[in-house]
């Protein structure tokens, strides 16, 4: 339940804050991440956004306990450096993203976060391409088409709903349609009088 808690606060946190420490690394290689909290048992988490905080590791005061791993696997990219600091070795595109270390008793109290990101190189220039920026044009592009996919859906039913009216009133229209026609008949006779006549109205 602790835990749970740990990753609804880390979220709303992570929303909230504006200080980020940016670190541009080569893929490939080992990147450090400290603690700016003075303390040493901690949570260590990672976020990549637009997806929750993930659970990386725990630490204890203790040495001898060591850190306890969320994920058995994490032990082949994450290591200790002092309680302190999380060594990430030989970064690779899963392992950019946001960093945190949280303190594990209450009050809760989390640390600012930290920003790994890659940096790509060629023989002209350098370019730094901060894993948040990339979040945000990709969430730009799904607002984008949103719109136009919620603007479609409009014209499309305003132009069925006119043409449903159209149709409705030309119905009625041909349904008003009446002819007055007169009879003129005489008793007992199947030839026309002049002098009695019977009017009747006729509508299609």
């Amino acid at each position: 339940m602790k835990i749970i808690q740990l990753h609804f606060f880390l979220l709303m946190w992570s929303q909230a804050t504006e200080s980020l420490t940016n670190i541009a690394v080569t893929l490939g290689a080992d990147v450090n991440i400290t603690c700016d909290l003075d303390i040493e048992e901690i949570y260590w988490y990672k976020q990549k956004l637009p997806d929750p905080p993930v659970l990386i590791l725990r630490t204890y005061s203790s040495t001898f306990m060591g850190a306890k791993y969320a994920n058995s696997n994490f032990k082949l990219k994450y290591s200790l450096n002092a309680n302190s600091c999380l060594v990430v070795k030989h970064i690779s595109t899963d392992e950019l993203g946001i960093y945190y270390c949280v303190k594990t008793s209450e009050p809760l109290k989390f640390s600012n976060g930290t920003e790994i990101y890659i940096t790509v190189s060629n023989d002209a220039s350098q370019y730094e391409i901060p894993w948040s920026n990339l979040t945000i044009i990709t969430s730009v592009l799904l607002n984008v088409l949103l719109i136009i996919a919620l603007t479609g859906m409009v014209k499309s039913y305003i132009d069925i709903t006119g043409r449903t009216k159209n149709n409705t009133v030309a119905q009625n229209s041909n349904n008003s349609k009446c002819a007055e026609v007169d009879l003129f008949m005489c008793p007992g006779n199947t030839r026309l009088c002049p002098e009695q006549s019977t009017t009747v109205f006729y509508c299609q």
